[in-house]
């Protein structure tokens, strides 16, 4: 291989990799559980804590495609076209009192992402076997949120109770979801999942 060929190859590596890099930032799957919980009595000391996560979602026009299909929520103001659609109906649609720019993601799409952008940190396999969706309280969808909006989360340990004798505790967070830019709040929730002790 010539000088000038290995050069070519190791140019190509190197783009490459910052491209996949690039791509991994976009949605920024980096893991922000550094901090393992390591026993119930640490979790249980917990309430109060509010958790500021690194990790980013975007969303695109793909994931609210695959939703829609996978939900048979097809209505027209999450499709890719929905901007022309809107510019042609009389009136236009809105959210309030603003013009919405369109298409928008479903409201139980974004709120779905809760398990991935919330942030609270892991809990030890040595005696936390599982966690387990248990329900919500309380769900506000507060602001529409646009194709190729950016999300995160930020959130709170509202309180943390023992169940069925000390089988498992049951945590109750508050959670935040927010667009990147405006800060605007678009999701609130009260979340309650239960850790199942080993």
């Amino acid at each position: 291989m010539t000088i000038r060929r290995r050069v070519a190859v190791l140019v190509a590596h190197v783009v490459g990799a910052v491209a996949t890099k690039s791509e991994r930032e976009e949605t920024d799957d980096n893991d922000d559980d550094d901090n393992e919980i390591q026993s119930a009595d640490e979790w249980i000391s917990s309430v109060g804590r509010q958790f500021f996560p690194k990790r980013r979602y975007k969303v695109t026009q793909n994931a609210v495609d695959a939703f829609a299909k996978v939900t048979r929520d097809a209505q027209w103001i999450h499709a890719a076209d929905a901007a022309t659609r809107n510019s042609s109906s009389k009136p236009p649609f809105s959210f309030g009192e603003e013009e919405q720019h369109l298409p928008i993601a479903h409201g139980f799409f974004v709120l779905s992402l809760l398990t991935h952008l919330h942030g609270a940190p892991k809990k030890s396999k040595r005696w936390c076997r599982c966690e387990l969706n248990v329900g919500m309280n309380r769900v506000r969808f507060r602001k529409p949120v646009e194709v190729g909006s950016v999300l995160r989360c930020q959130t709170r340990v509202q309180s943390v109770e023992w169940k069925r004798g000390r089988e498992m505790l049951e945590t109750m967070y508050e959670c935040e979801m927010m667009k990147e830019g405006g800060e605007d709040v678009v999701v609130e929730v009260e979340w309650i999942v239960r850790q199942v002790l080993v």
